[in-house]
Order: structure tokens, then sequence, then C-alpha cells
């Protein structure tokens, strides 16, 4: 009787054990995946925001400009434009739409 009850204890604690190190690796793989996403997301916004700035750049004129928008069915895309002085101030954004993930630089433009 007390090898069965002990083949059985062991067979549970085992179990256990095995149980807990399978949820901690899954938990793992979970978190990378996600890491992975985000970042993969990050560099997409990332390549948004130097388009943009391209975009801008080669512009002749924004005079008569105060706000571009790009439209796209992941991300919020668009700059806002404020003449200065000689110069325009140009504010990039780019903001995911389904994930937590945003993007903002300041560009300024001499006028010629």
């Amino acid at each position: 009787m007390r090898k069965k009850s002990f083949t059985l204890f062991s067979t549970l604690v085992l179990i256990f054990v095995f149980s807990i190190l399978i949820v901690n690796i899954f938990e793992t793989k979970a978190l990378t995946s996600s890491n992975i996403q985000k970042q993969y997301l990050y560099i997409q916004g990332k390549n948004h925001l130097n388009f943009l700035e391209e975009y801008i750049n080669k512009l002749k004129s924004l005079r008569n400009l105060d706000k571009i928008k790009i439209d796209d069915k992941n991300f919020d895309i668009f700059a806002e434009i404020i003449k200065k002085n000689k110069n325009y101030e140009v504010d990039l954004y780019i903001k995911s739409k389904l994930h937590n993930i945003s993007l903002h630089k300041k560009v300024f433009i001499d006028i010629l």
C-alpha cells in the first residue's frame, strides 16, 4: 500500500513541477511575441515618419498649407505646419490605430 501511495504522490509532484515549467515557457514565448510585434510596428512607424519628412522637404512651397494628412489603415499620419518668422516649424506625428505606439518629430524648414 505504501508503494502505491508513494508512486501516486511522486507522479503528482512531477505533474505539478512540469505544469509550472510549461506555464513559464508559454508566458515567456507570449511576451517575446508581443515584443517582436511592437518592435515591428515601431519600425513601420519610423519608416512612415521618414517618408513624411522627405515628402515635406520635397514640397516647393508650404505657404498655403497648415496641415497634411495621409490616409493609412494602420496608422494616423499627419503633419502640422506653423510659420515662424522666416522659416516653417513642422510637427510630424505617427500614431498606430490599434496599438499604443506613437512617434513625433519636429522639423524646421528655411524659406529660400
